[in-house]
C-alpha cells in the first residue's frame, strides 16, 4: 500500500468567529503542523447536475491515507490546487489506513 500513496494532500479545519454584528464568519486553517501527507487519490464517480440552467461538474474521489485521529467530516482536503469536501471517513479493519470519500465541484 505504501508505494501507492503517491499524491501529496493537505487538510484544513473550519474556524468560526464572530463578525461583530451578531453573526459569524467562516475561515479555514491548516489542520496541524504537518501540512502535507502522502495519499492515493482516485476519481470514483462524476456527474454534471444542472443548477440555475448551468451545468455544474461534480467529482467524487476516494482518498486512501495512513490513519489519522484528528480528521472529521467538517474538515476539507486540499489537493493539486483543488478543495475537496469530505463526505465520509471510513476506517480499515486493521486501523492502519483510512479512506475518505470527498467531493470536488458542486458542493463548494
Amino acid at each position: 500500500m505504501i508505494g501507492r500513496l503517491r499524491e501529496r494532500i493537505g487538510f484544513e479545519r473550519p474556524l468560526l468567529g464572530a463578525d461583530g454584528a451578531g453573526g459569524g464568519s467562516l475561515a479555514w486553517a491548516a489542520l496541524d503542523a504537518q501540512p502535507m501527507v502522502w495519499a492515493r487519490v482516485e476519481a470514483v464517480t462524476g456527474t454534471e447536475p444542472v443548477a440555475a440552467d448551468q451545468r455544474q461538474a461534480e467529482v467524487i474521489y476516494r482518498i486512501t491515507l495512513r490513519r489519522r485521529w484528528d480528521l472529521t467530516a467538517a474538515c476539507r482536503v486540499t489537493w493539486r490546487g483543488q478543495v475537496l469536501d469530505i463526505l465520509a471517513i471510513l476506517p480499515d479493519e486493521r486501523r492502519a489506513y483510512m479512506t475518505l470519500l470527498a467531493r470536488a465541484g458542486g458542493g463548494q
